[in-house]
């Protein structure tokens, strides 16, 4: 099977049909209005015609607001919950991505709040990421997200990719690293491995359209017919996938 390779911006810059004809993959924010200085994300209304303004093989993934990325009993939190399901549905999203922060720390007590996040999810078709900030070492969250059945999402330039049919990449701008060279996008696709069924990668700098382009490259010629959409999906309809029992 070849590996469908999704590359998105971290940002989306103007109308998202010129965005599509660039890039495949865009991580959508859902958040309340609370506290004052988070925007709330797209209305239900915009987010249904992203969906139809883009491709077929255009993928969403919807990203929890900071109240529920938290991992903390809220009523903001359960109104985060309940949003990031209904954008899920609209946008017929192929990932929801939970960042928790670094105060959720490997501590048996965060460990189970998160994984009452995981269980409260439905199964369908949407792959349940998980990015842990702070103090989690590599192994010790692949461990994890193994044991909950989730896709860890990884800088695979700084980290190891673990093992799975499934990739989630956060390609980050950090320090002295303003943009990605071919020497670098070649360690991504060599991260990634020949056997995955589907990437999901966000390149966070100022030139990921160049670079989106340089991976799409690097990819074809490690794999000739792994890159691009062209396979029909099949996308949910008001639930996500919180286990993936190939993510062994």
């Amino acid at each position: 099977m070849s590996t469908r390779w999704h590359i998105g911006a971290k940002h989306l810059h103007g109308a998202i049909t010129a965005y599509a004809k660039r890039f495949d993959l865009l991580e959508v924010l859902v958040a309340v209005a609370e506290p004052a200085d988070v925007a709330p994300g797209p209305n239900l209304a915009t987010l249904r015609r992203w969906r139809k303004s883009v491709p077929p093989h255009f993928d969403f993934a919807v990203v929890a607001g900071p109240h529920l990325s938290r991992a903390k009993a809220s009523a903001a939190a359960d109104r985060e919950f309940e949003a990031a399901r209904a954008a899920i549905d609209a946008l017929e999203a192929r990932c929801f991505v939970l960042r928790t922060p670094p105060e959720v720390t490997p501590s048996s007590l965060w460990r189970d709040r998160v994984g009452k996040i995981v269980d409260r999810l439905p199964h369908d078709v949407t792959h349940f990421v998980w990015e842990p900030g702070g103090v989690w070492e590599t192994a010790e969250a692949a461990g994890q997200a193994r044991d909950w059945g989730v896709v860890l999402a990884m800088d695979p330039v700084r980290e190891a990719v673990p093992p799975g049919p499934v990739a989630y990449l956060r390609m980050r701008a950090m320090g002295e690293t303003h943009s990605f060279n071919p020497m670098a996008l070649e360690k991504v696709v060599h991260a990634v491995g020949p056997s995955r069924r589907d990437v999901f990668a966000v390149i966070e700098t100022e030139t990921a359209m160049q670079e989106a382009k340089r991976l799409r490259q690097l990819a074809r010629r490690a794999r000739p017919a792994a890159v691009g959409g062209g396979t029909r999906l099949v996308r949910p309809r008001g639930g996500i996938v919180v286990r993936d029992d190939e993510q062994e």
